[in-house]
C-alpha cells in the first residue's frame, strides 16, 4: 500500500483530507467487501506530475469516481481531483461530500489550476449525458467532449484512460424523463427514472476498473497542437476506441453482474 502523499489537510478548492481519512473504512468496506471491486493496470498512474485520468461514469450518484479516488489513493498515494458537473454541486449534502472528496467545479480556470500543481486531473469525457445513459445501452462509450485532450496538450501531459464494468448496475437507469422544471432547475439533461429511491442502497454488483496504458501527447505533439482540431479530433477517437475495446473485451469475459472476475490469473495486480 502507497504512503499517503504529502498534501495540506484543506486546500483552496476545500478538498479536506482528515475528512478523507474519516471515509476510509467505509471506502474499504464498499470497496472490498460490498462491490468487490477488482482493478487492474494501476502501474500506468503516474506517481508524481500532472496527467489527465479519462474515464467512464454510469449513473447519477457518483460512488464509482468516488471508488477510483480511493483506489489511487490507496494504491499510489495520490488524490485525484475529478471535475465534477456544477449541477451536482446544487445539492448541499452531495456539494460537501464530493468537494471534501477533492472534486472541483468543471471548469477550464479549475482544470488549468489542477494540472499548473502538477496534480492527477480525473474526467469524463462523455459528460452528463454519459452518467445518464440507459442501462441497456450502458457500455456504449458515447460521443466525447474534447476539451480533456485540448488540456493534456496544452500542459503536455500524458492520457490515462480507465473504463469501469460493474458500476451501471449499482444504479441502474431504465428511462430518462424530460422534465423541464426539473431540468432547468438541476441543470441534468433529463430525470433518471432508476432503483433510487425506491431501492435507496446500490446492487451490491461486481466492479471490475482497468487503467489502460497512457497515451503519451506530450511526445507526439508541441502544445499549440491544442488549436488543431484534426490532431484533437484523432486522439479523442484513439482514446474512446481504446476504451470500448476493454469495455467489450471485459464483457465477453464476464459470466456474472455479481460473481466471478474477468482478469486472468496472469494480470498484474
Amino acid at each position: 500500500m502507497a504512503e499517503a502523499a504529502q498534501a495540506p489537510e484543506f486546500d483552496e478548492f476545500g478538498m479536506d483530507l482528515s475528512y478523507i481519512a474519516r471515509w476510509r473504512a467505509t471506502f474499504n468496506f464498499l470497496c472490498d467487501r460490498y462491490w468487490r471491486i477488482e482493478a487492474r493496470g494501476l502501474e500506468h498512474v503516474p506517481r508524481q506530475g500532472a496527467a489527465v485520468l479519462a474515464g467512464t461514469h454510469r449513473g447519477f450518484m457518483p460512488w464509482d469516481a468516488v471508488m477510483a479516488l480511493h483506489l489511487l489513493m490507496r494504491q499510489t498515494g495520490r488524490v485525484p481531483r475529478f471535475l465534477t458537473h456544477p449541477g451536482l454541486l446544487k445539492f448541499r449534502p452531495i456539494a460537501n461530500f464530493v468537494t471534501k472528496l477533492g472534486g472541483v467545479a468543471a471548469c477550464q480556470e479549475s482544470a488549468d489550476r489542477v494540472l499548473s500543481k502538477g496534480e492527477l486531473l480525473g474526467v469524463y469525457p462523455e459528460g452528463v449525458q454519459g452518467a445518464f445513459t440507459v442501462y441497456r445501452e450502458a457500455y456504449k462509450v458515447r460521443g466525447f467532449a474534447r476539451d480533456f485532450v485540448k488540456m493534456a496538450l496544452r500542459w503536455r501531459v500524458p492520457i490515462v484512460p480507465f473504463v469501469n464494468v460493474g458500476s451501471a448496475e449499482a444504479y441502474p437507469i431504465f428511462k430518462q424523463i424530460k422534465f423541464l422544471p426539473w431540468m432547468r432547475y438541476s441543470d441534468w439533461p433529463c430525470l433518471p427514472v432508476s432503483t433510487f429511491p425506491f431501492l435507496p442502497l446500490p446492487f451490491p454488483s461486481k466492479w471490475h476498473i482497468r487503467f489502460l496504458p497512457p497515451i503519451h501527447v506530450e511526445q507526439q505533439y508541441r502544445p499549440e497542437a491544442a488549436h488543431d482540431h484534426a490532431v484533437v479530433r484523432k486522439i479523442s477517437g484513439e482514446v474512446r476506441s481504446q476504451m470500448q475495446q476493454a469495455i467489450d473485451e471485459m464483457l465477453r469475459r464476464r459470466r456474472s453482474v455479481f460473481f466471478g472476475s474477468v482478469f486472468g490469473q496472469n494480470e498484474r495486480e
